[in-house]
């Protein structure tokens, strides 16, 4: 590691950092001189200087972002791209080239310094220093702390067993039938990877003993169905190994080292993504990655991405793959990692599933579609590579992913648009609520993490206030709280849905309200957070000890007490000024001053009162009070890469009091 990399004390102070303030420190002082005005604590928080790669050692220029030729839609225009950009190439070329880490050291606190992310809401302990100072108590930094323990008890304190159940699962023929069927009708149209009549042939077939004996492909996908058809009528566990729908899946996880064993063909591809499908959900968070990434591996190893193949039915082959390259992709965005599927070497088109009526919503294009696009902010966006370029390339990448964004949304059927409102009938088309609903929140988490990135890098421009990046973060994040209405708490709903993007949203209302306490803006998403509470609170009595609900819903009580506190105490400021407006009007009469009540106060009274100190409320006096505060802060993805995927969601939330109807 070379001197450039060694830790620092910031010239600037936590607090003045997030107020935007110059932080003056006399020489011989540990205390600047706006802390000591306001009296609280002042903290230097040790910083990593992030140094632009020398002139000689530079690949990208500020008129470049990370390589692709690739635009979904020919009306967005796309940024020039440079091919030698990636990072790797300057480590090559100079091996004192500084190491880059995008580590995160917790669940829900970040490493200083670190904005390599897809922008789901995390704090760094800077913030959340500066965050305690305000509130006044270290309620904030107690929750984040049981949240994250919470949650590492979850993703680690519980082993997944990958024997065979004992004793054996029994089943009926009549009962199985009713799951695959359940699971055909209600979920299958979301990952449309399988022939149903092709599928429903063979588990007619009266020797389906013999085969499920004998064919272990075959026998863990059709235990993989049952799994998810029970967990969908009977409802499942959030908690690893619990309940029935388990035990089918337990018999697909033994037969997990016999499906990876050579040679491998269409059925262990079809095998591991059904399986892929079960470990979306909140039970599955340790073994979740490994089975997608396997799954990812294989349809690449069996050129399943290509054009044409030769061997198996290449449609099925098709489909397999482009389910696959969906559930890769979303996994990998919310891990904050780079994708296992390279785009580039993609040649195979999007089929048509087999079962798609005319006039609905081609789900398969659209998820292919939208998985590119998250690859595409990841590349350009928050990979190592990107972090390198200069701030303008950056701003100038995210001009043009939000380009694309916009214009894959006006390909959409209208009532799939994000900004529309969820208008469907489960009788007439039970997927499509959650087709509209998936779209909705990618399309926010997508929006959320370039505000928020927008916001960081445009922090030291002056001129640069951001009021409609951040009236467009607030809105998102409002929207995804709005939209938690229609979650269903029940364990087939993926994981990144059911916490990951709410979490964000809360976190990202929570510190709207808490840095603008006076705004106009403030009673509205205190509201916001008071359905987030609900819904996390319905959570808690809908699946009791699967997750520390309540503590989530604290962030609405830490908020309402603060603002609160400070609105009466702004008032009783008021109402002092006023009185002694009104005592110096009337003084040369009453040949004294008075306070509020009325009554005359000696002079060494108001020489020696306490000034009433609000509390260190940021942006208040630096941006004007109309304009939105949001704090620069080097946030992360919600997990870091030493923690299974989607690790990070600790509940939700519901009730619909507003609809952001600007969205």
């Amino acid at each position: 590691m070379t001197d450039r990399l060694q830790p620092r004390v910031a010239k600037s102070c936590d607090n003045c950092k997030a107020r935007k303030t110059r932080c003056i420190r006399p020489p011989s002082s540990t205390i600047c001189t706006p802390c000591q005005k306001r009296k609280v604590e002042c903290h230097y928080s040790l910083t990593r200087r992030q140094l632009r790669p020398k002139k000689s050692e530079d690949f990208s220029t500020p008129a470049t972002v990370p390589s692709s030729n690739y635009n979904v839609f020919s009306s967005a225009a796309s940024v020039s791209t440079d091919a030698s950009a990636s990072y790797v190439d300057q480590i090559l070329v100079d091996k004192n080239a500084d190491g880059r880490n995008r580590e995160a050291c917790s669940i829900f606190k970040a490493r200083e310094n670190q904005v390599l992310s897809t922008g789901m809401a995390f704090f760094s302990d800077s913030h959340i220093h500066s965050l305690t100072n305000i509130l006044g108590h270290s309620r904030l930094r107690d929750l984040l702390d049981a949240m994250g323990e919470a949650m590492h008890q979850h993703a680690h304190g519980i082993d997944i067993d990958f024997s065979a159940p004992e004793p054996p699962v029994q089943i009926s023929h009549e009962e199985a039938a009713h799951y695959i069927t359940v699971y055909f009708d209600d979920l299958h149209p979301l990952t449309p990877f399988l022939d149903r009549a092709d599928f429903e042939r063979r588990v007619s077939d009266p020797g389906l003993s013999e085969i499920l004996e004998n064919n272990a492909p075959f026998c863990a996908l059709y235990h993989t169905l049952l799994a998810l058809g029970c967990q969908y009528m009977d409802g499942g566990s959030f908690i690893p190994g619990k309940g029935k729908a388990w035990k089918y899946f337990q018999c697909a996880l033994s037969l997990f080292p016999r499906i990876l064993a050579p040679p491998q063909g269409l059925l262990h591809v079809q095998a591991l993504t059904a399986m892929g499908i079960f470990t979306m959900s909140f039970s599955c968070i340790p073994i979740g990655e490994t089975l997608v990434s396997e799954a990812a591996r294989i349809v690449q190893l069996l050129g399943y991405n290509a054009a044409y193949v030769q061997t198996e039915d290449e449609r099925s082959c098709h489909r397999a793959f482009w389910v696959i390259y969906w559930l890769e992709k979303v996994t990998s965005f919310f891990r904050g990692r780079g994708s296992m599927i390279p785009d580039y070497d993609i040649g195979c088109p999007v089929p048509e599933p087999p079962d798609t009526v005319p006039g609905q919503l081609d789900w398969l294009l659209t998820t292919a579609r939208l998985g590119r696009l998250m690859s595409r902010t990841y590349e350009c966006l928050f990979s190592v590579s990107a972090v390198q370029m200069h701030t303008d390339a950056r701003i100038a990448a995210i001009d043009s992913i939000s380009r694309e964004l916009e214009a894959w949304n006006c390909t959409l059927p209208e009532p799939y648009q994000p900004g529309t409102p969820i208008r469907f009938s489960k009788s007439k088309n039970p997927c499509a609520q959650d087709m509209a609903l998936q779209i909705r929140f990618i399309y926010y988490a997508l929006v959320m993490s370039m505000c928020r990135l927008r916001i960081h890098l445009t922090v030291d421009q002056p001129s640069e206030t951001n009021q409609d990046t951040k009236r467009q973060l607030m809105e998102a994040a409002r929207a995804v709280i709005y939209h938690t209405r229609y979650i269903e708490h029940e364990a087939h709903v993926p994981v990144w849905q059911l916490g990951i993007v709410p979490i964000s949203a809360l976190f990202v209302i929570f510190d709207f309200v808490i840095h603008n306490p006076l705004h106009k803006e403030t009673a509205t998403n205190i509201s916001f957070l008071d359905i987030a509470a609900g819904y996390f609170s319905r959570w808690e009595i809908s699946n009791k000890d699967s997750l520390p609900a309540s503590s989530a819903a604290e962030f609405s009580h830490i908020a309402r007490q603060f603002v609160r506190d400070v609105q009466a105490r702004s008032q009783t400021m008021g109402s002092r000024r006023t009185s002694r407006l009104e005592s110096d009007n009337i003084g040369p009469m009453t040949g004294g001053k008075n306070d509020s009540s009325g009554f005359p106060m000696q002079p060494s009274h108001v020489i020696n009162e306490e000034p009433l100190v609000l509390p260190d409320i940021e942006g208040s006096s630096a941006i004007g009070p109309d304009q939105l505060f949001y704090p620069e802060d080097p946030l992360q993805t919600l997990l870091g890469t030493y923690l299974p995927p989607t690790t990070d969601l600790s509940n939700m939330f519901n009730s619909a009091l507003w609809y952001p109807g600007s969205l």
